[in-house]
């Protein structure tokens, strides 16, 4: 294993933290893209989870389409929360 970069398990646990956070704001993307039924709890919580994970962006951008200002909205925040959770686990691997 020589040449091997390790990595610390806080570092590790801070990059899966980010990922966590993106992935539920993608499921939340998938479903409303996709159709899911919003009456179904699976969907409703996850949207429930997902808003205040959206921070500051939903908004931000204006889109013409429903479907269209979701992915932007849900997106551009699971992309901050992929950057930010790389950032912290960087500092403090």
């Amino acid at each position: 294993m020589a040449g091997k970069k390790g990595r610390s398990g806080v570092a590790t646990l801070i990059n899966g933290a980010g990922f966590l956070l993106a992935a539920m704001l993608v499921l939340h993307i998938l479903f409303v893209v996709t159709g899911f039924p919003a009456e179904n709890g699976l969907a409703r919580s996850v949207a429930q989870a997902a808003e205040p994970l959206a921070l500051f962006f939903p908004g931000l951008v204006q889109a013409p389409a429903e479907v269209l200002q979701v992915l932007l909205d849900y997106g551009l925040a699971a992309v901050f929360w992929v950057l930010v959770g790389g950032l912290l686990a960087r500092m403090f691997g």
